[in-house]
């Protein structure tokens, strides 16, 4: 065990968090394998992270994300290394989940990062960080996560968002288009048993718990005039305040039914139409071809949606990373010297 390479596995969000598990999975023979929640360099980045003002973050000590993330590791019986440091491990390599704060210790070993899901907005702040020239975190959105161009391998879950990442700042032959594990079998969940089928699904997005402005009764007033009707299922985002977005619903369209529990997926297999606002749960929608309505424009999430591979994502993803921790030669050479990894590009 002491003389195995060493793989860190930096998680913000629970889907992060099953994600970089799934792909250590295939790791677990060969490797040690540590997770550690996102952090930044330095006291001050500490300081913050467990102050409480960022908790409605993924980089929040004490935020939901990380408790969440935590109790999952702790349940599946991962080994966790907090801020990466307090087992004094060399690590060898380290799988990320965000490239807008990379720590310096990382940026002397071999990175990869993954992408998770949908990548918010691009607005005016994600311009002018970038403009400007400062970290992308600034953002205080995902709109630049994959675009700083620090890790040495990216993971994209389709070509769309590859030339997004190339676009905003990442060098285009870094982005290999893997798929990844969160959206790369959607077919299977048509199988999953439901029911009811047929009805309009609603699924928010937590705009106004990160700090944005958002009329929910009129979003709610233009879903009932979709559904006509017709049967609604709403399923909160799980950072909504239950008796807030009740009471507002209930407003509107009083016979619509709450789910909370997690199981969008197969409420989505079932439904006929879908309407989201900035979520990734409209790349199933798509997939599996049903009715949707979105924040963002048609166009560009046909452009964006997830290549589908059965579920093999996580495997392809876990190879290059085996071939990439046993690579001899210079970071940069990598992809150019593998047959694997070039035939991804």
């Amino acid at each position: 065990m002491g003389d195995r390479k060493k793989i860190i596995c930096l998680v913000g969000s629970l889907n992060q968090t099953k994600q970089l598990h799934q792909i250590s999975n295939y790791l677990k023979d060969d490797f040690d394998i540590y997770f550690t929640q996102i952090f930044g360099d330095g006291m001050f980045l500490k300081m913050v992270a467990e102050s409480g003002i960022v908790d409605n973050t993924v980089f929040g000590r004490n935020s939901s994300f990380t408790i969440n993330s935590r109790d999952y590791i702790e349940s599946n019986n991962l080994q966790y290394d907090y801020r990466a440091n307090s087992r004094g491990i060399n690590y060898d390599l380290a799988l990320l989940s965000t490239d807008m704060i990379v720590p310096k210790e990382f940026r002397k070993i071999k990175t990869i990062w993954v992408q998770e899901g949908m990548i918010d907005k691009l607005g005016n702040m994600s311009r002018l960080v970038k403009k400007v020239g400062l970290p992308e975190f600034f953002t205080g959105d995902t709109s630049l996560n994959g675009t700083s161009n620090q890790a040495d391998i990216y993971c994209s879950m389709s070509f769309g968002y590859k030339d997004y990442f190339s676009q905003w700042g990442t060098k285009k032959e870094k982005i290999l288009v893997t798929g990844v594990p969160n959206f790369d079998n959607i077919a299977e969940f048509k199988n999953d048993s439901y029911h009811e089928s047929g009805f309009i699904l609603i699924a928010t997005s937590d705009i106004r718990e990160l700090g944005g402005n958002e009329n929910r009764t009129d979003f709610f007033e233009k879903c009932a005039k979709i559904a006509n009707g017709r049967k609604v299922i709403y399923k909160p985002h799980p950072n909504e305040s239950r008796e807030r977005v009740t009471k507002e619903l209930m407003h509107v369209i009083p016979n619509a039914e709450i789910i909370y529990k997690p199981i969008l997926d197969t409420l989505i297999a079932h439904c006929d139409t879908l309407i989201t606002q900035w979520s990734s749960s409209v790349y199933v929608g798509l997939v599996l071809g049903k009715t949707v309505y979105s924040y963002f424009p048609m166009e560009e999430l046909e452009a964006k949606k997830p290549i589908q591979n059965g579920g093999k994502s996580a495997e392809i993803i876990a190879n290059i990373a085996r071939e990439f921790i046993n690579h001899e030669g210079e970071k940069s050479d990598f992809i150019s010297q593998s047959t694997f990894a070039k035939s991804l590009l």
